[in-house]
């Protein structure tokens, strides 16, 4: 006889409850840790790794700017030794770029991904992906191996829309000192309005993500599929599952029912930097119009206060990630060229164009944190190139040939 286990979701203002995890204890008045861009950023989200948002990217593709490029990085910390059973995308999850095109924070049109069930052990999966308007293509994943070298990344083209897909393991393109951004914020909890700013570079540059891997969903969509009256959109990626999750008796986990979010990633450094450990599961399932709404705004703004920000630069960090959602922006005007998927200085994050791999955005923010004064984490680029056509990201590290001694880790 058939006796499933039903492991329940329940959305109450969005916050997802696992029926199974009674509790969480939660610890520190404020964000107690960064983890990077997005990477581990709540309780519940530790406990879930294939939901784990850990990037965001969207940018236009600098050998054809007509092309939106969107990338998102999931499931962190992904070690080459263990590709055959890591490197599965979860099939009870929906990865979903929202669009938000009308300058408010209310999503317009989405991008969805979803992914057949993963055997990992070299297996490739199928995605499905739907386009706004409904147009929907099939793609096969990229395989992961054991081997010394990396595969060939698998691009699939959709022929009626030109839009082009990537699924698979990849070297993490986020670049940190993670260690030297949790002291910093560490100090800001232990000493509230005197961080000691010394913390984020003290180490000399040490990439807290290089030798990981990750799981990346790429697609490249043509723009005119994603813009509406203006030509600035925005960005925000979300992991979602049914809200009820059933585990049956032969341990194969099902979902039904609506869709319900249980991460989301918009602007860098947002949740880990700024949200307090007892609301970071609630802001994950919240929407971006809670975040226009203000619901999140009395939180940021002890936090930055607990940084010595400034009125001004507070003002500043709120216009991107509170007045109108914690949304990335991009403006389909503002160029993009270069290498590395774009390098022009007068575009990337910070001049609205969206955020490309190569943006320093931990520089960038936490300069802003400091009140403009230059604040840097003194790793200025990811230790692997980034490749010059889509997806841009690198190839995944690889396990290491007998005499190899560098690992590349950077704990």
């Amino acid at each position: 006889m058939n006796n499933p286990t039903a492991v329940t979701h329940l959305a109450d203002r969005g916050a997802l409850r696992v029926g199974w995890i009674a509790s969480m204890i939660l610890l520190a008045p404020l964000a107690g840790r960064v983890h990077a861009s997005d990477h581990i950023d709540s309780p519940s989200i530790t406990q879930d790794r294939g939901s784990d948002l850990t990037d965001t990217y969207a940018f236009l593709d600098p050998n054809d700017n007509s092309q939106v490029v969107l990338i998102m990085s999931t499931q962190g910390f992904v070690v080459s030794g263990e590709h055959f059973g890591m490197a599965i995308f979860d099939h009870n999850l929906r990865y979903r770029f929202e669009i938000e095109n009308t300058g408010d924070a209310k999503p317009d049109a989405f991008v969805d991904v979803v992914y057949s069930k993963g055997l990992g052990r070299e297996k490739t999966q199928t995605a499905t992906i739907t386009l706004p308007g409904g147009k929907s293509f099939t793609a096969a994943t990229t395989m992961a191996t054991q081997e010394y070298k990396a595969p060939e990344m698998v691009i699939s083209t959709d022929k009626d829309t030109g839009a082009k897909f990537f699924a698979g393991v990849a070297d993490d393109p986020f670049f940190l000192d993670d260690t030297g951004a949790n002291r910093l914020i560490g100090s800001a909890i232990k000493n509230p309005g005197h961080p000691e700013t010394s913390y984020l570079g003290e180490r000399g540059g040490r990439d807290t993500y290089a030798g990981f891997n990750t799981l990346i969903t790429a697609v490249s969509v043509p723009a005119e599929l994603l813009k509406g009256a203006s030509d600035v959109i925005g960005v925000n990626a979300v992991t979602q599952r049914h809200a009820t999750q059933t585990l049956g008796d032969k341990g194969v986990l099902t979902g039904e029912g609506d869709w319900v979010t249980v991460d989301r990633d918009g602007g860098p450094l947002v949740n880990n930097g700024l949200i307090p450990p007892p609301r970071k599961d609630e802001y994950n399932a919240a929407s971006t119009e809670d975040d226009a709404a203000g619901v999140f705004k009395d939180d940021i703004v002890k936090s930055l206060k607990a940084m010595n920000t400034d009125e001004e630069h507070m003002a500043k960090l709120a216009k991107m990630a509170v007045d109108n959602g914690d949304i990335l922006r991009l403006d389909l005007t503002v160029p993009n060229k270069g290498s590395g998927g774009g390098s022009n200085k007068d575009g990337g994050f910070g001049k609205m164009g969206g955020r490309r791999l190569q943006d320093d955005v931990v520089d960038m923010v936490f300069t802003m944190i400091a009140n403009g004064k230059t604040l840097s984490d003194k790793v200025d680029a990811n230790e692997k190139p980034f490749q010059d056509q889509f997806p841009f990201v690198a190839n995944a590290t690889q396990p290491f040939q007998s005499g190899e001694k560098d690992d590349h880790t950077r704990q």
